[in-house]
């Protein structure tokens, strides 16, 4: 079964000097695992975005079952969220649109 990863709709890009263009757009669900969840973590943290993970709980499988998060984008932007257990479908996360104004 191949692994679908709704996180690899990360499109961030950045340029020499700080204004950012493009949009991240990352969706957590019942497929990840703690693996993904971490290199997702790395990759934000290449583009100055902290991404933490305030409560994670993972199946018998190492699934995620259940995530809070908070990211901070640096520039003053925050958000946050809480999940329930994911079911097939569920893809709770953050987006976010910049442009050259932001």
């Amino acid at each position: 079964m191949k692994k679908n990863l709704s996180i690899l709709s990360i499109f961030f890009l950045t340029y020499c000097t700080n204004p950012r263009t493009g949009v991240i757009d990352i969706g957590f669900t019942n497929e990840l695992t703690q693996k993904d969840l971490d290199d997702i973590q790395m990759d934000l943290k290449s583009q100055n975005v902290e991404l933490e993970y305030t409560y994670l709980e993972f199946d018998s499988v190492g699934h995620l079952k259940k995530i809070s998060a908070s990211i901070d984008y640096k520039d003053g932007h925050k958000g946050s969220f809480k999940s329930q257990v994911l079911q097939d479908g569920d893809r709770p996360g953050f987006r976010r649109e910049f442009s050259i104004d932001d």
